[in-house]
C-alpha cells in the first residue's frame, strides 16, 4: 500500500470530512493537514486569544503525529497561516514551546481568512519516519 490515513478519532473529523494525515509509506513521509486552534468537535478555542488558539493548533498537530507514529521533532516542513501577521509576536511565543530546537524548515503566510469564523492561526507540516 502506497498510502496510510491516519485519523486521531475526535469527532471534528468526521464533521469536516478530512484526514488528519496521510502517510506515504514508500516515501517514509507524513504530511498533516491544516490543524486549527479548535476542540475535538471543532468549535474554535481562543476566540480573541492567538496564543491561546496557536497552542491548541500545535497540540492538535502533536496528537495527529502521535498517531502517524511520529512526533513534532519528525517535523521537516511546517506551513503556518495567520490573518494578521501583528498577531504573530504571540503565536511565535508559543511556536518555541513546541519546537525549542532543531527548527523544520518553515513559511509563515498572512492570509485574508481562515475556514472558521475566529480562526486567526493554522499550521501544516510534513514528518520524515524512521
Amino acid at each position: 500500500m502506497k498510502r496510510r490515513d491516519v485519523f486521531t478519532g475526535k469527532p471534528v473529523e468526521r464533521k469536516y470530512q478530512y484526514t488528519p494525515a496521510v502517510i506515504a509509506v514508500r516515501a517514509g513521509l507524513v504530511f498533516v493537514s491544516g490543524q486549527a486552534g479548535w476542540d475535538e468537535n471543532g468549535d474554535m478555542v481562543g476566540i480573541g486569544d492567538p496564543a491561546a488558539q496557536a497552542r491548541r493548533a500545535f497540540e492538535n498537530l502533536r496528537d495527529v503525529l502521535a498517531q502517524a507514529g511520529c512526533s513534532l521533532a519528525d517535523v521537516i516542513k511546517e506551513t503556518e497561516y495567520v490573518t494578521d501577521l501583528a498577531l504573530y509576536r504571540e503565536i511565535a511565543r508559543v511556536r518555541r514551546e513546541f519546537f525549542p530546537t532543531d527548527f523544520p524548515a518553515a513559511t509563515l503566510v498572512e492570509v485574508k481568512g481562515l475556514f472558521k469564523r475566529g480562526q486567526v492561526f493554522e499550521v501544516e507540516a510534513v514528518a520524515a519516519l524512521d
